[in-house]
């Protein structure tokens, strides 16, 4: 997660695009959150308007139930206290008798016209104890054997006068269901005691009967969706009548609440479930209606809102995209162009057909960039005229340094010696400056170089007599390569003189020349006194001094007394050859000095250009 963050946040640093785009989104921010909350809000208004609609359509279906299950309540303790039915009903023989049979009549009669006037009843029927007969207003007088040893009947008798309402179940009155509706599935039975308050053992039972389709009738009303389903519970919950029968009721689980939303029905989906319990009866209507029938509208508008959101963030990307292609297009193709610039690239031009201050710019920094190329070109001209002057000074100042000291060995060995080893001395020091002029040519082959050094080494071993003898080893590969003249020179005289001239025999001095890693190693070493600790440190901090670069070498300290052999030799490989060249030296205080130069291979001039070019260009 972390690195998510700092690929946005490093993304957000680098490209203008990305914060544009950005600041167009977080604009849109407030708009999808008003959105969201509008919809969550409307969702919770809706489902608030849908269960108070619902409770109040389950209300007055719940009352027209309770009013007939009043009337229903109000007409069986009319006819259980019914002084003349009850006495109708006292005779307590087990067989039928003329009397009893008249008697049977009139009671018929009499439930027959209640039934009557009250339709909507299936039956109303009487129970008598004695003779195990029951009388129905629908089919007459029939005989149950043992129908008290029910259990309904003994939970009839200690209800303490309290009417019982049944509700027969799929085969729980097998040997009854075919003779009596009273006792089939789909009818509710109201049981009370005839004489409810007089303690006899066996009692008579009233029992009106009521088809659970009139019920139904009144839950009818309360269904507008064939996905929808209304349950009519008792107190305990038993299912007494329904729109979908064959479907049981969900149960509730939601303690006291009267609308509860469950994840998931029968059929997969959500659905919400309202309930209306009746306070006098305790009975419960319930209401199941799938989410998706509530929530159709607000699914509309919720998915026009997505559309909207969508659109908008669509269009946010394509204004960026548009402010970046006008604003921040233009400055990328600038920073380009001065990418460009800085890394010497100076006939950059940018194309446009810009007429604004994009444009304005864009052409002003074309001018600026061909203003720039004349400048540096003209300066870069300038200067190497300067610096082959500061060169060419340079060599000026070593063949004085020579003449003197060569001038000077003449004059001794003049003191000491006969003329033929002056002559010689003098014939060679004429032919090491003839061979120095060279006709103004700057570079000698390696092979030219070793036999200009020579003529050095043979005055100053006349000079020293037997003390001085030279090694020269020339690798053939480096014979052919170029090498400012005079470099080797310098270095030989701070051999002998410094090196060799307090050692009183065997002086040593070797030079070798080869080819490692595409460079010429010259090296010049010597056996003298050396060079002690804290003087090399000295030396190599003074020549670290010089610049990397040669246009920077004339700063230093050149016209100096101190190291000048070294540091005119380093300044001029700096100056001619580049980065490429260096000179370093290491030494052993007592047993002797080692110089090594570095030098490119490919031509002085060569290098000394590219050099050049790499330094403008920066």
């Amino acid at each position: 997660m972390p690195s998510i963050f700092r690929k946005i946040s490093s993304a957000y640093k680098r490209s203008v695009q990305f914060r544009l785009t950005s600041y167009f989104l977080i604009i849109l921010v407030p708009l999808v959150a008003v959105s969201i909350f509008a919809s969550l809000r409307s969702e919770q208004i809706l489902e608030r308007k849908v269960n108070e609609q619902t409770r109040i359509a389950l209300s007055s279906a719940m009352e027209a139930i309770d009013m007939t299950m009043n009337n229903i309540e109000n007409m069986s303790m009319a006819l259980a206290t019914d002084t003349n039915l009850n006495e109708l009903l006292s005779r307590d023989d087990t067989h039928l008798t003329a009397e009893m049979t008249l008697d049977f009549n009139k009671v018929l009669n009499q439930l027959s016209n209640m039934n009557s006037v009250n339709n909507y009843l299936t039956q109303l029927s009487i129970f008598h104890a004695y003779s195990e007969t029951v009388l129905s207003s629908k089919y007459g007088g029939r005989r149950m054997d043992e129908l008290f040893e029910q259990k309904w009947y003994g939970e009839l008798l200690n209800s303490g006068g309290k009417s019982l309402l049944l509700i027969p179940g799929e085969g729980e009155f097998d040997s009854y269901q075919q003779l009596d509706q009273t006792f089939q599935p789909g009818y509710l039975t109201l049981m009370l005691a005839m004489d409810p308050f007089k303690p006899d053992v066996r009692k008579h039972v009233l029992m009106i009967t009521l088809s659970a389709n009139h019920l139904k009738k009144h839950l009818d009303t309360l269904v507008h969706s064939n996905n929808a389903s209304v349950y009519l519970l008792t107190s305990d919950n038993r299912l007494l009548a329904g729109t979908n029968p064959n479907e049981p009721p969900p149960q509730w689980t939601s303690g006291t609440d009267n609308m509860l939303t469950r994840q998931f029905g029968p059929s997969g989906e959500p659905e919400m479930l309202v309930r209306y319990r009746s306070e006098a009866s305790g009975w419960t209507i319930m209401m199941v209606t799938p989410a998706s029938a509530m929530y159709a509208e607000t699914n509309q508008l919720r998915s026009f809102m997505y559309v909207i959101i969508g659109m908008s963030i669509l269009l946010s990307l394509v204004i960026s995209w548009v402010v970046y292609q006008g604003i921040a297009s233009p400055l990328g193709t600038l920073a380009y162009g001065m990418k460009q610039v800085r890394i010497g690239q100076l006939d950059t031009n940018l194309h446009h057909k810009r007429e604004d201050e994009f444009g304005y710019l864009m052409q002003s920094f074309n001018e600026m960039a061909l203003d720039q190329k004349h400048l540096i070109k003209h300066n870069y001209e300038q200067q190497l005229l300067r610096l082959k002057a500061e060169l060419r000074a340079m060599q000026s100042q070593i063949n004085p340094h020579f003449l003197y000291n060569t001038l000077d060995s003449i004059y001794s060995m003049a003191e000491n010696y006969e003329a033929e080893e002056i002559t010689e001395m003098v014939l060679n020091l004429s032919k090491f400056f003839r061979l120095s002029l060279s006709k103004g040519q700057e570079e000698f082959t390696v092979e030219e170089t070793i036999e200009h050094l020579q003529y050095y080494l043979t005055v100053q071993r006349i000079r020293f007599i037997d003390k001085l003898s030279v090694s020269i080893n020339v690798d053939e590969a480096s014979k052919r390569c170029l090498v400012l003249k005079l470099l080797l020179q310098p270095i030989v005289e701070n051999a002998i003189l410094h090196g060799l001239e307090q050692k009183k025999k065997d002086g040593l001095v070797t030079i070798d020349c080869c080819v490692e890693q595409d460079r010429l190693r010259l090296e010049v070493s010597d056996n003298g006194k050396g060079i002690g600790a804290e003087r090399l440190l000295y030396i190599r901090d003074e020549l670290a001094k010089l610049s990397l670069h040669a246009d920077k070498v004339w700063e230093h300290e050149i016209r100096r007394h101190d190291l000048f052999g070294l540091w005119n030799v380093k300044a001029r490989l700096k100056l001619y050859y580049g980065d490429p060249a260096d000179l370093t030296i290491d030494s052993i205080e007592n047993e002797g000095t080692t110089v090594v130069l570095w030098i490119p291979i490919g031509g002085a001039y060569e290098s000394h250009d590219r050099g050049r070019r790499a330094s403008a260009a920066q």
